[in-house]
């Protein structure tokens, strides 16, 4: 991302608060509880690199017009994330790798954070072949167990 690019970024997620001050426009608590469970629960074992990948997919979902438009919608969309019908708990077990992860998102969530899968809007586990892999258009990354893809259609 060039700097005139991401003075644009920056300048998209700034509200002018007076006449002469800005601040970052804050993000809907309950949207980034939903990319933080969702980091959590499909890559908390993975590195942070991994983390950050699984978070970009979800946001490039999110800018997709062949997603739901919300993040929570987007995670919560039937059967595209494991964790969201695998019938175990949806509460975090270990706090402290979620709030780590939390942080992080939030980072990723403001573009702080560049989209290290180059615009990727699925992945699936390196040990599985799901029935879809083979209509992507392009694997774009393998970062620890997960192999990224983009997709025309959707």
């Amino acid at each position: 991302m060039n700097r005139t690019t991401k003075t644009i970024a920056l300048a998209a997620n700034v509200l002018v608060v007076g006449a002469c001050s800005w601040v970052m426009a804050q993000p809907d608590p309950e949207e980034l509880k939903c990319l933080a469970d969702n980091v959590y629960f499909e890559s908390s074992t993975q590195s942070r690199a991994g983390q950050i990948a699984v978070a970009n997919v979800t946001l490039n979902r999110v800018n997709s017009s062949a997603f739901p438009n919300t993040i929570c919608d987007v995670v919560w969309e039937d059967r595209q994330f494991s964790w969201t019908h695998d019938g175990k708990s949806d509460n975090p077990e270990n706090q402290d790798a979620y709030n780590t992860i939390y942080n992080l998102v939030e980072l990723v969530y403001n573009d702080t954070i560049v989209d290290i899968t180059e615009g990727a809007t699925f992945y699936h586990a390196d040990y599985v072949t799901p029935h879809w892999a083979s209509t992507m258009d392009k694997q774009v990354a393998h970062i620890d167990q997960h192999i990224f893809y983009k997709h025309k259609g959707r």
